[in-house]
């Protein structure tokens, strides 16, 4: 019998921080949508050449494993899967029961990010942590892909949802933090109730951003204030 991704994962965990991104997290988020890999961000080591020495040490434990990376999904052996950490910034472990896609630097994050998108996450019963949604969404971003508009739409909702309870009561401190994080004409709607002024006015500056940027909902927003 082959090795599992969740046996790999969990042996991976043993020593090391690991946050699943990709579908597995979209779906751990409560998402209802099928998925054919498994993606995990590994903590980046000091040097590319130290997280690739973890990756290969730990596939020669389990018989059958082999190391690919981009393009074509070619295999790489030694001082070749530093590089592609560098270069792609992730390998795919072949020989378990599903692919296994490990990033160093995952889509929009920089490497030394880790720490702080880990900072922000809960962990999982497995010893795996799960991205917040925000992190987990903007690491979806700008891949032109049907299901990744589809994962960021669903990870935005559960943001503003949290944010809609929030802003209405949160200090000015905090109402700024969450709307630099992310802001729509919803989450501002909500800061404007706000009996703060200063919550108020950041609301405010974010709403005609948007409406400069042709956004109609913010736009009626603007206009409803300006009214007797």
């Amino acid at each position: 019998m082959g090795t599992s991704t969740g046996q790999f994962i969990t042996a991976l965990t043993a020593d090391h921080e690991v946050i699943v991104i990709g579908g597995l997290a979209v779906i751990a988020h409560g998402f209802n949508r099928p998925t054919k890999d498994a993606d995990v961000w590994l903590q980046p080591m000091d040097s590319p050449q130290a997280w690739a020495q973890v990756l290969e040490r730990l596939c020669m434990r389990f018989p059958g494993l082999t190391i690919h990376t981009l393009p074509g999904w070619r295999r790489v052996l030694g001082s070749e899967i530093a590089t592609a950490a560098d270069e792609v910034g992730m390998v795919r472990i072949h020989g378990l029961d599903c692919p296994l896609d490990i990033f160093r630097r995952p889509n929009e994050f920089p490497a030394d990010a880790f720490d702080e998108v880990r900072s922000r996450s809960t962990r999982n019963s497995d010893g795996t942590w799960l991205p917040d949604p925000l992190d987990l969404a903007i690491s979806k971003d700008l891949t032109n892909r049907e299901k990744d508009a589809m994962d960021i739409s669903f990870l935005e909702s559960l943001v503003r949802e949290r944010w809609l309870k929030q802003l209405p009561t949160a200090d000015p401190a905090t109402a700024r933090g969450l709307l630099d994080r992310f802001a729509d004409w919803r989450s501002c709607e909500a800061a404007l109730q706000n009996p703060n002024p200063e919550v108020r006015q950041i609301a405010l500056h974010h709403l005609h951003e948007f409406a400069a940027d042709g956004d109609p909902f913010s736009q009626a927003l603007l206009e409803q204030r300006e009214i007797p």
